[in-house]
């Protein structure tokens, strides 16, 4: 047996083969994998403490937020806020059976929270939103700079304008504009869960996570492009009551959670939301997941990744147990049999299939990047190879029937253009998890060349009758 403690303590464990030699061993000695496990929560898992930002997960983030004294929060005014913030707020929620939109219909606590009252507190307690008042950098729109990149590109077809334009939608201060042009991003869960939802309502194949998908206020939105940790305890206590009372959270239930782009699920400490205190705190956990996303586009990131943030859009979806005892990656990610199906909804035909979790795609991730040596990429590259027969045989057991059944309901699903539908296995339970235009979808290699169409991206959305000068100049002034 391994002296299995010595993988996590030592951070050179170098050879591939010796990785293997793990792996092959707990593939077959259910004990051995029981205490690899065990090893890497005592000796890798329980000591994550980095100042790295993207190696941090929401838990820690959100423990060093809330400081001493956090007990004088004003209760009343922050109960106040949040029922102005309700008042804006639409859901669609699909219950797992039928889907509705809910509109929040509150009578206000009071007035209005002005900023004049806000400056009667101390600095510390004070509140940087309200449903009309929110915090910014700078007080000029933004819009108008983005617009104008956009417009460039559309006349020049120079790539650099269009980069811009993106890394600016997705960092720069909102305001309304901004607000409905992210609001367009077709990749979003709220532009194609409903149209999925009327596709599989008389399969009896397919099954999707009942799921509540709200349009964040624009003053909340906005919280998640300033520094996480200069927020205030009262600014965080308004967005758990918000998401409290706008997911209708039950604190003895567990959450999978997302933004209408993103799951942070690399980490899945921070999509799996559950316990009451997490529950409590979730609206913390997706400030900060979304805040991440947006810092993943930042001018200090290498290299610049946009449109992870490029949404309104907070999503609550109930959580699926694993039936099946799998190992699990990425610090909690049950290791579930995965499918991504690429399909042309003009056409009604799939082009390909792919396992999500491929070998070599998981390998060269943990075995041979320049972190391959860390306790983390050690134990997912071992766990993954160690489940890798069990993954290929439940894929290749199956590929055929879940193109087929996806070749079923496309006539039913009425989007355009072509998507990747991602499928995951649990038991004999295959549920419906994700979509994304197939021209954003990784594994897309598995579609020929000749098949493949590119979506017109049109980001001027339709514009709201209000003034520009109205929303930003007597709406939405800066909260100091």
């Amino acid at each position: 047996m391994f002296n299995l403690n010595n993988v996590f303590s030592h951070t050179k464990l170098k050879a591939l083969a010796e990785k293997d030699k793990i792996a092959k061993v707990l593939q077959t000695t259910p004990e051995a994998l029981e205490a690899f496990e065990r090893a890497y929560q005592d000796n890798a898992l329980m000591d994550t403490q980095s100042d790295n930002f993207f190696e941090q997960c929401a838990k820690q983030a959100i423990a060093k937020n809330h400081p001493e004294g956090s007990e004088s929060i004003p209760i009343d005014m922050v109960e106040r806020i949040v029922d102005e913030l309700l008042q804006q707020t639409v859901a669609y929620v699909y219950n797992g059976k039928a889907d509705s939109k809910r509109l929040y219909q509150h009578n206000a606590l009071g007035p209005a929270v002005s900023n004049e009252e806000i400056q009667t507190l101390p600095y510390s307690l004070r509140p940087q939103l309200t449903g009309t008042l929110m915090k910014r950098d700078i007080r000029e729109p933004a819009y108008t700079m983005i617009v104008q990149m956009y417009a460039d590109y559309r006349a020049t077809k120079n790539m650099q304008y269009y980069h811009l334009f993106r890394q600016g939608l997705d960092i720069q201060d909102l305001d309304s504009i901004m607000y409905q042009m992210i609001g367009t991003n077709p990749n979003s869960m709220g532009h194609w869960l409903s149209a999925l939802v009327e596709a599989v309502k008389d399969s009896a194949f397919f099954k999707i996570p009942a799921t509540t998908i709200i349009k964040v206020p624009l003053t909340l939105l906005q919280l998640t492009r300033c520094e996480y940790s200069a927020l205030t305890a009262t600014t965080l206590k308004i967005v758990d009551r918000f998401c409290e009372k706008a997911f209708g959270l039950d604190r003895k239930k567990e959450y999978f959670i997302k933004t209408g782009t993103y799951s942070s699920k690399f980490d899945f400490r921070n999509a799996h939301v559950h316990g009451e205190k997490e529950v409590a705190e979730l609206g913390e956990y997706l400030l900060y997941i979304q805040h991440q996303a947006v810092m993943m586009a930042g001018p200090l990131t290498s290299p610049c990744i946009y449109g992870v943030s490029t949404t309104n859009e907070w999503v609550v979806r109930e959580f699926i147990p694993d039936k099946e005892n799998n190992p699990c990656i990425y610090k909690g990610l049950p290791l579930h049999t995965e499918y991504r199906v690429f399909v042309d909804c003009d056409t009604n035909t799939v082009l390909g299939i792919s396992p999500y979790w491929g070998p070599n795609t998981m390998e060269k991730r943990f075995g041979h990047k320049e972190d391959a040596n860390s306790p983390h990429q050690i134990h997912d590259y071992i766990i993954y190879k160690s489940h890798k027969e069990t993954l290929m045989r439940r894929y290749e057991e199956n590929k055929d029937r879940v193109r087929m059944e996806i070749e079923t309901l496309l006539p039913r699903l009425h989007l355009s253009g072509q998507w990747s539908i991602d499928v995951m296995q649990n038991g004999d339970d295959f549920w419906l998890i994700d979509m994304a235009l197939a021209q954003n979808s990784a594994l897309i290699e598995c579609v020929p060349e000749n098949l493949r169409k590119v979506t017109e991206e049109n980001w001027i959305p339709k514009l709201a009758l209000t003034s520009e000068k109205k929303n930003n100049e007597e709406v939405l002034p800066k909260i100091q």
